[in-house]
């Protein structure tokens, strides 16, 4: 009974909006979500564990992208998986995969494991060989220079940041860069909330709910991340709220097409 009335929560909020549209557009509504169901999909899913630093190292992100490795698997994507990056292979990782995007329609880029901002509020990626001994942006990612590398392709992508895991880390704030049409970014946590890591779990509650959320019928891009962020938000009693900006299109984008 708890475990019904659990994915009654998750899932009815999408069902009623859903069957709005659909009263109010009906035939061009069906029309449309028809063709947002992408055929030919890629995506590289990176998880930060074991960092050099031993004060950083992670339990969780391994076992999240395991799992979203298997779920994306059965919504037809190919996947790379790859694990514990350095600087040099995050930076390959990303290139190479950014040249594959002509071969495809729609790609994601999953990513579990540290982020920080700087004193400016720049949002960064923390490879494993990361130091706090260097300066931020000379060993780790900044957000918006990958999101407006992104941009510059004419496929769209979704990037999925499980980031942002630090007790002394007061959340990410929105990247400072023009809103970008082809790539949406999700944060499992906005700007002054932290993300928990959640160790006595299998996998953190943003991850495992975002995945069992892609496997539902018919939910847009934009239904699966809002009701994320709407149960994540009552797991934690309000104390981690997802957040997701940019790429209205993307928005429309469904994985699995209603029965």
């Amino acid at each position: 009974m708890k475990r019904l009335f659990l994915i009654l929560i998750i899932t009815l909020p999408s069902i009623v909006f859903g069957q709005d549209l659909k009263h109010w557009f009906s035939s061009e509504y069906e029309e449309v979500s028809a063709d947002l169901i992408p055929q030919n999909k890629i995506a590289l899913v990176i998880g930060n564990t074991d960092y050099d630093e031993d004060n950083l190292d992670l339990k969780n992100p391994i076992n999240d992208v395991r799992l979203m490795d298997s779920t994306l698997k059965q919504l037809g994507f190919k996947v790379i998986l790859k694990e514990d990056l350095n600087k040099e292979q995050f930076l390959n990782e990303i290139t190479e995969f950014k040249d594959k995007l002509d071969d495809y329609e729609f790609s994601i880029i999953y990513y579990a494991g540290h982020a920080i901002q700087d004193d400016n509020g720049n949002s960064y990626i923390i490879p494993v060989d990361f130091s706090n001994k260097n300066q931020i942006e000379d060993n780790a990612f900044n957000i918006s220079e990958i999101l407006n590398y992104f941009e510059n392709s004419a496929k769209q992508c979704l990037l999925i940041l499980d980031a942002c895991r630090t007790a002394n880390n007061n959340g990410l704030r929105k990247p400072s860069v023009e809103d970008p049409l082809n790539v949406k970014l999700a944060y499992s946590t906005s700007y002054g909330r932290t993300a928990s890591d959640n160790e006595d779990l299998n996998n953190t509650i943003y991850t495992r709910s975002l995945s069992w959320l892609f496997l539902q019928e018919g939910l847009s891009i934009y239904e699966i991340l809002h009701n994320t962020s709407k149960y994540v938000r009552k797991r934690t009693d309000k104390q981690q709220y997802p957040v997701h900006y940019f790429g209205d299109p993307i928005e429309n984008i469904i994985l699995i097409k209603s029965e």
